[in-house]
């Protein structure tokens, strides 16, 4: 996830959303995404799960365990050794509260009945996708084995039960999990970030979207090369509808959005 401290694509990139990020909403014309600002990015009503799920969040801070990590893709920026410890992850590997309320509040929204997340990490955002609606049904993808690991025992530890935990790496694991969706709600890509790599999981996701679908990926400013990415993804025929948080990106395909909108957004 995005960390405290950042390069200098990601300072250029940030002052530039800055002054142009539309506020609160306003100035957005599609009703769809003024919707989306009203009951999902600027709404302040707090769901009861959020104090269950921050009092999680919290126990991840005071954790000194090591673990032992295998980096994929792109690898962090920041934590270059292998052992690491868990309370240093949450610190600066992780989605912030706000950003995760956020996933929460969108799933819950659009009433996901699946989801698909690349990169579990410790798990945090896994849970509040589950916790977004509790008959939905929730696929993680860790490559690291130590990660993984945590991240099941913590949903095993607060009994959550519509969680399937997958140890492998994308590339092999993401066609697999398709194979077996009728269709895709909700996808969030948070690893691997290259720009094959993410053009290559936006494509395969792409045969399982459906007009409800939504496609969030991470860390769009991570690199000039994730910009790159997310650049080609919004140009994409079938996406009528992009959402540009600077923190991640997300992507629509409603067919009743006859004009294709981009828009970026200050959260």
């Amino acid at each position: 996830m995005f960390a405290l401290k950042i390069n200098r694509h990601q300072i250029v990139s940030y002052i530039k959303h800055f002054f142009i990020a539309k506020r609160k909403g306003h100035g957005v014309h599609s009703p769809f995404a003024y919707q989306l600002c009203e009951e999902v990015f600027y709404n302040n009503n707090v769901f009861y799960e959020f104090e269950y799920l921050n009092n999680i969040r919290n126990t991840l801070f005071k954790n000194h365990k090591k673990l032992v990590i295998e980096d994929f893709g792109a690898g962090s920026k920041l934590l270059k050794k292998s052992s690491r410890k868990i309370k240093s992850i949450a610190t600066i590997g992780i989605s912030s509260k706000h950003q995760s309320e956020i996933l929460y509040r969108l799933v819950n929204f659009l009433n996901c009945s699946n989801a698909v997340e690349l990169g579990t990490s410790l798990g945090i955002n896994t849970l509040y996708l589950a916790k977004a609606n509790s008959k939905s049904s929730i696929i993680t993808i860790e490559g690291s084995l130590a990660l993984f690991e945590f991240a099941r025992q913590l949903s095993e530890n607060y009994k959550f039960k519509n969680i399937q935990f997958i140890h492998d790496n994308f590339d092999s694991a993401l066609p697999k999990v398709l194979n077996v969706l009728n269709k895709l709600d909700f996808i969030y890509i948070d690893g691997n970030h290259t720009y094959e790599a993410t053009i290559k999981y936006f494509n395969l996701a792409l045969t399982k979207k459906h007009n409800n679908s939504v496609f969030i990926f991470d860390d769009i400013y991570w690199s000039k090369e994730m910009t790159k990415a997310w650049n080609k993804i919004i140009q994409n025929d079938s996406v009528t509808l992009s959402i540009d948080t600077f923190y991640f990106g997300m992507v629509f395909f409603k067919n009743e959005i006859k004009e294709k909108f981009h828009l970026k957004l200050y959260i």
